[in-house]
């Protein structure tokens, strides 16, 4: 109580209540500690709050030193030097596995531990089934623009600019809003959720744990090494994540438990997850009178009632497939369901504050409940059976609603997301298609794993003799709080503390993967694009002074490599370079020649711009001020994700209702995003109606529905979940008919694909060369293959694999569910040997393998610039060229 400059706190005593209490309120209050304003009472955590600082501070610097050092060997050992293409593209050939890891390590936020056990808490098993499908199929169809992403618009380095080349400035300018609005969703989602766990374990405040994370744990390094910093990082967070999974699950369904047999095996959980359904509908149910004996419609005498219990979020699955039992608790084995009822209510008279928010009342004949201000009657049990829901069943019509809303939620956050997008981008050709498959396969183990092994295991210690059927309620679960809870008590302060590093895990991945992509997005499509154009027109000068020079020895797109000393002579005579081109360089460029050319003696125009661009780096000046603009902002960024994580638990935003609000506000992005680079003919004018038309139509279908269910608009009745599922539908549809039927009705025939890297060049390095499997003809066939199985893999995990099961499987059977258990322990297993050994398997391949080229350019830079055919090139500038007023004033500004 808030009195003046005081805040007055009263104790109540542990003495018993009576039945009809609230039960965290129903104590005689013993004592008042009165706390200046400012002040507050310290609440009893798990680990000491220094554990808290240890983590963020402790193991964020670990890490960074740990990524640093990573990336410092590689670029001592191979030589690669730091460019801002490699900074913002990791070099563009990252292999499908560390590719697979970065996926998970991106993907896997604070949310998908917290939530998905929440959903397992609250509707049982098919709450974190469909929490994993429902996510996982939005990174399985990215795979589709992943592969169309190294086909058309290889050089990129953010979606946007794909935009700019193709539709112009204002429809430009729309999707970095929406783009920048989804790193920004993200980021709060991962500071809300990261931060108020870590407080909640620990009592570290939340607003330095949220403030101090993306600075000490995510810049320094992101900063330091660019894209292939976060990709190290992200491996080794992916791996310390699954490893921590693995002992959660052990430790449920694979220990000796303890004396309570609620945990140690899938039976003795099964048997748990049953006395919580028994407990919730037999126990804290009663009729009207056993809650108010006195009543005049009741005889007056308490021997014929009886004591009424305490279960939380009877309504979360009430409506899931249950069993009818007898009145002694005997299972008959006939199926039975409760359906809401079609009007009146269930209990015999108003109780008022007689009944708790945790208790339920029971109409006096029937099989008919009242759980808050709703009704329900089952149908299938005889006269003197009752109907008990089951967590042990896939037919939960709540699940099912969820599994909607997350599926249409989630696309926004993977399609309009740049960090995805980079993955892409970084991805060798071949491995961008497996890369993605791989991630999003390995990536539903996590939350179907630890929701399976958290979630249920949560219910079932709700009736642990040392507990009681409140130790978790339906707050403390939407607060994120049932993983920490349920390992606090099967590990102790042991399991607790590896929860608490698996969300640091969680949160500092991701974040450095928004850090990146917010960064690339300031950097290419603000600065270099608006705010220091002068840079682009110097490239777009020089690219147009080589066109000129190469012409009069190109013949059908191609320059014969006897050629190439002609066309740096001509390019001399143009004052293409502006200073002296070290020998280094030249033989650098020699090299990247041979690389290139073809059996005939051929290197293509593009290639050969390319080589040229990336070798004389001597000559490069905006490469050197894009690096340095990256690394600014990604600092800038950083600042702001601590300022922005304050300020939104200042205002009281819950992780819940961010997470389910998101694919309003973003997901009208997702069909205008990915027309972008699926349709040449796609009208740009109609690509930035649809992610505006789209946002409105998500913003009128959720107040609308808010208010034709409840009859209001207010932060509540949008936090439902029909409204959200409509809203999220309107938005994401509604984007994608504007933009994909105005593009029809008005096609845009102008453009075409081989545009693309034309008007999207290359800053400072160059592309890959390409092997025997990344010819046209071979990426064309994984564009089918991305097509086919993610497709197909989509429908299994929305269609085959659930509906069937939530329509007509029914209740889980003992059996039945020690096979899920160890379905879900195979998937988790599987997915960590797969997502740990791969990418180290391929990255020391590429290491070896990159090692022996360093040694063969080596080599030849000592030897000469010769190229294959015998001719040794020479580029002889005299003088360096004076730099102009303009380029003096550009430097003097950076």
């Amino acid at each position: 109580i808030y009195l003046g400059s005081q805040i007055f706190v009263v104790r109540r005593s542990n003495t018993s209540r009576s039945k009809t209490e609230d039960p965290e309120m129903a104590s005689a209050i013993t004592s008042c500690i009165v706390y200046e304003r400012g002040q507050e009472p310290m609440k009893e955590t798990v680990l000491d709050e220094a554990w808290g600082w240890f983590v963020v501070v402790g193991f964020g610097v670990f890490f960074t030193v740990f990524t640093m050092w990573l990336t410092r060997f590689e670029t001592n050992t191979l030589g690669t030097a730091m460019s801002s293409e490699q900074f913002n593209t990791a070099g563009r050939n990252i292999g499908a596995g560390l590719t697979a890891a970065v996926i998970v390590s991106q993907w896997t936020w604070a949310a998908t531990l917290l939530m998905s056990s929440n959903m397992g808490w609250r509707v049982g098993v098919s709450g974190p089934f469909w929490y994993a499908s429902g996510a996982t199929v939005q990174i399985l169809l990215f795979a589709v623009l992943a592969i169309q992403v190294k086909r058309r618009a290889s050089h990129m380095h953010t979606f946007m600019e794909i935009v700019k080349a193709r539709f112009g400035t204002v429809t430009h300018c729309i999707m970095i809003v929406f783009a920048l609005m989804a790193n920004m969703i993200v980021t709060a989602m991962l500071l809300l959720g990261g931060a108020a766990t870590i407080s909640d374990l620990t009592g570290m405040s939340k607003l330095w744990a949220a403030f101090l994370i993306p600075l000490l744990s995510c810049w320094i390094y992101t900063m330091y090494g660019g894209l292939k910093a976060t990709f190290f990082a992200s491996y080794v967070h992916t791996s310390v994540i699954f490893l921590m999974l693995i002992v959660f699950t052990f430790s449920v369904y694979a220990s000796s438990g303890d004396s309570s047999g609620l945990y140690g095996s899938p039976d003795k959980v099964y048997s748990g997850l049953q006395k919580a359904s028994l407990h919730g509908f037999l126990t804290s149910t009663g009729r009207a009178c056993d809650f108010d004996p006195s009543n005049s419609l009741c005889d007056g005498s308490t021997s014929t009632t009886k004591s009424v219990g305490n279960f939380s979020a009877l309504d979360s699955f009430i409506e899931n497939d249950g069993t009818c039992f007898t009145a002694d608790k005997r299972e008959t084995g006939k199926a039975c369901k409760f359906q809401p009822k079609s009007s009146g209510t269930c209990c015999a008279f108003d109780l008022g504050k007689k009944i708790t928010s945790t208790q339920y009342c029971r109409a006096d004949k029937g099989d008919c409940v009242d759980v808050g201000a709703k009704s329900y009657e089952s149908t299938g049990c005889n006269a003197d059976e009752q109907c008990v829901p089951s967590f042990l069943t896939m037919g939960s019509p709540s699940g099912l609603l969820f599994g909607i809303t997350n599926i249409v939620g989630n696309f926004g956050t993977v399609f309009v997301d740049q960090s995805y997008w980079q993955s892409a981008v970084a991805a060798k050709p071949k491995s961008a298609v497996l890369g993605f498959l791989i991630g999003g396969m390995v990536w539903f183990a996590v939350p179907f794993c630890m929701a399976t092994t958290t979630g249920l295991a949560g219910r079932a210690l709700t009736m642990h003799p040392e507990l009681t059927p409140l130790y978790i309620t339906a707050t403390s679960s939407g607060q994120g709080l049932t993983p920490a809870r349920v390992l606090a008590k099967i590990l102790g302060s042991g399991g607790a503390f590896i929860l608490l590093l698996q969300l640091f895990m969680a949160i500092t991945s991701t974040g450095s993967a928004e850090i990146i992509a917010v960064s690339s997005i300031l950097t290419y499509d603000i600065y270099y694009t608006y705010l220091n154009p002068e840079l682009k027109t110097r490239r777009e000068n020089l690219r147009a002074s080589f066109s000129t020079a190469v012409a009069a020895f190109e013949v059908a797109g191609k320059v014969a490599s006897d050629k190439v000393q002609h066309v740096l002579n001509a390019l001399m005579a143009a004052n293409f370079f502006e200073k002296a081109v070290p020998a280094r360089e030249v033989a650098a460029f020699a090299t990247a020649i041979d690389s290139f050319t073809d059996t005939d003696g051929q290197i293509s125009t593009t290639d050969l711009y390319a080589c040229l661009n990336r070798a004389v780096s001597s000559n490069n000046v905006e490469g050197q001020i894009l690096l340095r603009v990256s690394k600014f902002f990604t600092a800038i960024f950083a600042i702001f994700m601590g300022f922005l994580a304050v300020f939104l638990q200042t205002l009281g935003f819950s992780l819940g209702w961010v997470y389910m609000s998101m694919g309003v506000i973003i997901g009208s992005a997702v069909g205008p995003a990915s027309l972008t680079i699926l349709m040449e003919r796609a009208n740009g004018i109609f690509i930035g109606a649809g992610a505006v038309g789209g946002l409105v139509l998500g913003l009128l279908g959720w107040l609308v529905k808010a208010h034709v269910d409840n009859g209001s608009i207010s932060c509540d009745t949008l936090g439902q979940d029909w409204p959200w599922v409509v809203g999220n539908l309107c938005a994401i549809l509604g984007g994608l008919l504007i933009s994909l039927v105005g593009s029809l009705a008005f096609p845009d025939t102008t453009f075409k694909w081989s545009m693309l890297n034309e008007r999207i060049p290359l800053v400072d390095d160059i592309e890959p060369a390409k092997d025997n499997d990344e010819t046209d003809e071979k990426l064309s066939r994984q564009v089918k293959i991305a097509v086919v199985a993610s497709v197909v893999l989509t429908f299994v995990l929305l269609v085959l694999w659930p509906l069937p099961m939530h329509g007509a499987a029914g209740v889980f059977g003992k059996g039945g569910f020690t096979t899920w258990v160890a379905l879900e322990i195979i998937w988790a297993l599987v997915g960590g040997i797969v997502i740990i050994v791969l990418p180290v398997w391929e990255t020391v391949r590429a290491f070896v393998q990159a090692k022996k080229n360093v040694e063969t350019i080596t080599q030849k830079a000592d030897a000469s610039a010769t190229l294959k055919n015998g001719i040794t090139l020479t580029i002889d500038i005299v003088a360096e060229k004076p730099a102009t007023a303009k380029e003096k004033s550009v430097a003097v500004d950076i």
